[in-house]
């Protein structure tokens, strides 16, 4: 057997693995690693590894500012690094996971996630705050040292290929999955109390949902505790009563069926007026970009944002330097 022979084996995976079975498990050194990171076409070295285990040279940093004029620190691995950080999301994607988890899962999405909970029902929610930079090095090289079973050095140098300054980084094809993994033991241990309780909960990367006659506030504040005494701070808590229209995850669950939120409408509408006042083809693009990006969000939900997504992007496909068709 070639070193490609498994990997061509699975050209048609398998999405219900058990982690001993995933393709990075029991990794017992460097010069293996790189042979199971290997592709046709970008067969890696140990010495590669090492150079994409340095956070110098291999991030672009940015930020993005929000409506409040906030900040969010960006750090997006450049082209090679992030095509490794696709081979271990993909190879762990192959694993089956719970029916909670909405995000990194073929066949699954935020729309997904939203539509579980019956929008009749009482409902919670609540997130992580600052959940990547609160995903450390240390946890995600226990992951890789405990349940995947790979050597120490092994995992030391996995942790190191997918964080930015000992934490994952915001813009990694690889951080939805590798943060789901790392505290995997906090999700499992509040979906079994959720389930204790009768509710419906799902996980959309750090985005936590409870729906059922019992999702209160009591469930709320013992949810919060777990997810302290696993070293991580929790935010944008909010209960709904059965009869209130319900955001989750960013779709509007009334008992109408899913609507896109106000919040969503309202950043269309001023990215439609930004574009009218665009006084250049450079303002333009930087106004399109964002506006595509929530027409196709909306889209998820409402059909009739996809016939305006294209719309837009036909009326400036013929624009001057503009990258984004």
């Amino acid at each position: 057997m070639t070193k490609f022979d498994r990997v061509d084996r699975m050209k048609k995976p398998r999405t219900n693995l058990r982690l001993s079975e995933c393709w990075l498990y029991a990794v017992d050194s460097p010069s293996d690693l790189a042979r199971r990171l290997s592709t046709r076409g970008n067969e890696l070295k140990v010495d590669d590894l090492s150079c994409f285990a340095r956070d110098a040279g291999n991030y672009r940093l940015f930020s993005i500012v929000n409506e409040k004029g906030k900040a969010r620190p960006i750090q997006w691995p450049k082209q090679r690094l992030q095509g490794i950080h696709a081979r271990i999301h993909k190879l762990l994607s192959r694993v089956a996971v719970p029916m909670y988890l909405h995000s990194a899962v073929r066949g699954k999405s935020y729309v997904s996630n939203a539509a579980a909970h019956d929008p009749k029902m009482p409902t919670i929610k609540l997130d992580a705050k600052r959940f990547f930079p609160s995903v450390s090095r240390a946890v995600i090289f226990n992951f890789f040292a405990g349940p995947l079973k790979c050597r120490r050095d092994v995992a030391g140098l996995l942790a190191d290929i997918l964080t930015f300054d000992a934490h994952l980084p915001t813009g990694s094809a690889a951080s939805s999955i590798i943060a789901y993994y790392a505290f995997k033991p906090m999700f499992d241990e509040i979906a079994r109390y959720a389930e204790s309780l009768g509710l419906t909960m799902t996980c959309y990367v750090d985005d936590m949902a409870f729906s059922g006659p019992g999702a209160n506030k009591g469930v709320l504040y013992a949810v919060k505790s777990i997810i302290a005494r696993h070293g991580l701070k929790s935010h944008k808590a909010h209960a709904f009563s059965g009869s209130q229209p319900k955001v989750v995850t960013g779709v509007c669950n009334t008992m109408d069926g899913p609507r896109v939120p106000n919040k969503l409408h309202l950043k269309i509408k001023n990215g439609f007026d930004a574009l009218a006042k665009a006084q250049n083809a450079i303002e333009e693009e930087r106004v399109l970009r964002p506006l595509l990006g929530r027409l196709e969000a909306a889209a998820q939900i409402d059909p009739a944002f996809k016939a305006r997504a294209r719309t837009l992007r036909a009326k400036f496909s013929d624009k001057k330097n503009t990258t984004l068709i």
